[in-house]
């Protein structure tokens, strides 16, 4: 009778795939720390709303930043995997001969 509604395990659920999914990236998941204690310090802070925003567009500049930069770094790995199979006969580093 105090089963969870299915809708609340998905979200639990979700909440885990997320929790794992940072663990992989532990600079992004620091940037969510850095975020949360950001708002418990505006808050003991006791900033105005201007201040807040300010901070707050601050922080999702720099998760912007790292967002962006694990994207890049994820995508030239794969590229870096992906090159020997889809060009076999590439040549990964030396000198051009031509």
């Amino acid at each position: 009778m105090n089963q969870p509604l299915p809708l609340e395990e998905d979200r639990n659920q979700n909440r885990r795939h997320l929790e794992q999914r940072l663990a992989r990236r532990p600079d992004l998941l620091e940037r969510f720390h850095q975020i949360a204690d950001m708002l418990d310090g505006s808050v003991a802070d006791g900033c105005n709303a201007d201040q807040a925003e300010a901070r707050v567009v601050e922080q999702m500049r720099l998760l912007g930043q790292e967002v962006l930069g694990q994207w890049a770094q994820e995508s030239h790995a794969l590229a870096q995997q992906q090159m020997p199979r889809s060009h076999p006969h590439a040549v990964r580093e030396g000198k051009k001969n031509s």
